[in-house]
């Protein structure tokens, strides 16, 4: 969760932490130049004042609130400022205006997905998947549909993947994972109760695992020794489709395949075409543009 959603939950917070809250959300890249004692004088209160409420939303104190603030805000500008990826067409709009919305919407959702992701991060959880002899991932929902294609691809190259669609099997095939294993766990808000189990329980049995979620806090990401962070511009609920964070998914899963792929290039290639032509024996095409050298 970005620190702006936990400032505009206020619906626990008093009156004066509201108001707090309310300037944080308000005051923009001008925090970048004062300090706690400065916003107290602002809002007439003291300063510990400032560094309860700080520690309220998660944080140590004001220095870490205020890191994290303005590297959300950074984060919050750099993509999404001509399209709304919760809603990015409209009933007015109708066919290739839908069409050219969506392309737009895409584009932006690949751009942001990139940002996000850090070499050290994307080289350790593929050089995890390279080294262990079963992967086995865990989500709720669509992004299970995924998963399955991931699956499918690694199979061609040899590798077993099993996508558990039932979070309480997720969590007994944890209970009996072995070190030869790792697994990978997906939740876009990283507050699913069952994946929060999963992943309790592979930290508590040191069995290797790493996970799919959203940029910013999350208990998911907390429990995480690594994290690979999602597009993170939809609301949960309030969205036309997940448009954006399903795609987010899929493309990092099509990053994790291709550096695996990449990893032993020609053996994997020639692993590949030799599997699928094996069983693909009839399938055709006059189409010169598809067809097959063969």
């Amino acid at each position: 969760m970005l620190l702006f959603e936990r400032l505009s939950d206020q619906s626990h917070m008093t009156e004066l932490e509201k108001s707090i809250a309310n300037y944080f959300l308000n005051v923009g890249h001008h925090l970048d130049k004062k300090s706690s004692r400065s916003i107290a004088s602002e809002l007439f209160v003291s300063p510990s004042t400032i560094s309860r409420f700080c520690q309220l939303v998660g944080y140590s104190g004001f220095n870490q609130f205020k890191e994290s603030y303005l590297k959300d805000l950074k984060y919050l500008d750099s993509h999404f400022q001509e399209i709304n990826p919760n809603k990015p067409f409209s009933y007015q709009d109708k066919n290739m205006s839908i069409v050219n919305k969506l392309s737009g919407l895409y584009q932006e959702t690949i751009r942001d997905t990139v940002e996000l992701m850090h070499h050290d991060s994307l080289q350790k959880a593929t050089q995890l998947l390279i080294n262990k002899q079963t992967i086995i991932i865990g989500s709720a929902g669509d992004t299970l549909e995924m998963a399955e294609t991931f699956k499918n691809r690694m199979l061609k190259i040899g590798k077993s993947v099993q996508v558990e669609r039932r979070t309480d099997n997720l969590f007994y095939q944890a209970s009996i994972a072995g070190q030869h294993s790792c697994f990978i766990l997906i939740s876009y808000s990283g507050e699913v109760d069952g994946i929060l189990r999963t992943a309790k329980i592979l930290k508590e049995r040191k069995i290797p695992f790493f996970v799919l979620t959203s940029y910013g806090n999350n208990k998911l990401s907390d429990l995480s020794p690594l994290s690979l962070f999602l597009s993170t511009r939809e609301k949960l609920v309030d969205n036309l489709g997940n448009f954006s964070s399903l795609l987010s998914v899929s493309f990092i899963f099509d990053a994790l395949y291709a550096n695996i792929f990449s990893h032993n290039f020609d053996y994997n290639y020639n692993k590949k075409i030799s599997m699928v032509r094996d069983y693909e024996k009839k399938r055709r095409s006059n189409n010169p543009v598809i067809k097959d050298g063969y």
